[in-house]
């Protein structure tokens, strides 16, 4: 009888803190965590290795070894010294697929070197403004429409500036850093692509800088005020049942191109996933709490925040 009164009594005090508290919030626009990085580049995503000489190096699937800062061992993105031949001025670029941004949304990610602090590394994260636009230039030095450089994460080649693998396996993911930065400078929401340039002079397997590189975790933040997120009609969903024990459903009245994540009562983000339909959420892992599901509609970037509670 203690147990049921008490199981009530949580119930009670969740069912009042979902109806009674309304605070500002993030929703995530866009993500990507290279499950698989081949996949990637069949929707949308692009390498251009503009270095001088040209070498056989290009952006792969990470290697296990160090381990991905999220999920999976090999769940990010790589490139190295071998994107030139030999000696010479590294450019090899990873771009995105489009998104739609806005003013003062937070772009983040997460990298790692193999050795900068031996061979120096350095990678850039840039923005453009051309919708599907892919140009860089032709040269190793050009950047073409992705004029906006949003992090330098080593610039000068130094050999303490970019967060460097330790080797030690048990700590390795606390090797991986956190990047973000702000978007500004939109005339309003604007088709946009992100890109991610490995930029290295005296750079290859003869070269005094780099090394290897490891990106994971892009993500785009858009701050909601309060009462703004809340039964936003423009995305026609419904969430089921609330609450719940098992599964939560997300039932779409028209199909699209959906980013769902889903946070906890802390702010963490415990799942993100897309879908063009009708999905079901097995939410047996989560601890009894209150949760919300923000949904963004890539196509036109309106969103959706809603609550439910795991019973």
């Amino acid at each position: 009888m203690k147990k049921s009164t008490f199981k009530f009594l949580t119930i009670a005090v969740l069912l009042q803190l979902f109806y009674c508290v309304k605070v500002n919030s993030q929703t995530v626009v866009y993500y990507e965590g290279f499950d698989s990085v081949n996949v990637l580049l069949t929707h949308g995503w692009k390498v251009i290795n503009n270095s001088n000489p040209l070498g056989v190096g290009t952006w792969t699937q990470g290697n296990n070894f160090p381990s991905a800062a999220f999920g999976r061992p090999n769940s990010y993105a790589q490139v190295d010294y071998s994107s030139v031949d030999s000696l010479g001025f590294i450019s090899n670029w990873l771009l995105t697929d489009t998104m739609l941004l806005q003013n003062d949304d937070t772009v983040t990610f997460s990298t790692l070197s193999y050795n900068s602090t031996r061979y120096p590394d350095n990678l850039e994260c840039r923005l453009s403004l051309k919708g599907k636009s892919d140009s860089v230039g032709t040269a190793d030095w050009t950047v073409g429409d992705f004029t906006t450089l949003l992090v330098a994460v080593n610039p000068f080649l130094d050999t303490v500036s970019y967060p460097t693998f330790l080797g030690i396996d048990t700590l390795q993911k606390h090797d991986w850093t956190l990047y973000k930065a702000a978007v500004t400078g939109l005339p309003g929401l604007t088709w946009c692509r992100l890109a991610f340039r490995y930029f290295v002079t005296n750079g290859g397997f003869d070269g005094t800088n780099s090394s290897s590189i490891g990106l994971d975790e892009v993500m785009v933040r858009r701050f909601i005020p309060a009462g703004i997120a809340e039964n936003n009609p423009s995305i026609g969903v419904q969430l089921f049942p609330n609450p719940a024990r098992e599964n939560v459903n997300l039932h779409f009245n028209n199909r699209g191109n959906y980013l769902v994540n889903v946070f906890n009562s802390i702010g963490q983000n415990v799942l993100s996933f897309k879908t063009e339909s009708d999905k079901t959420i097995d939410v047996t892992s989560f601890s009894s709490s209150i949760y919300t599901v923000n949904i963004t509609d890539a196509n036109s970037g309106t969103y959706k925040s809603m609550k439910f509670i795991k019973q």
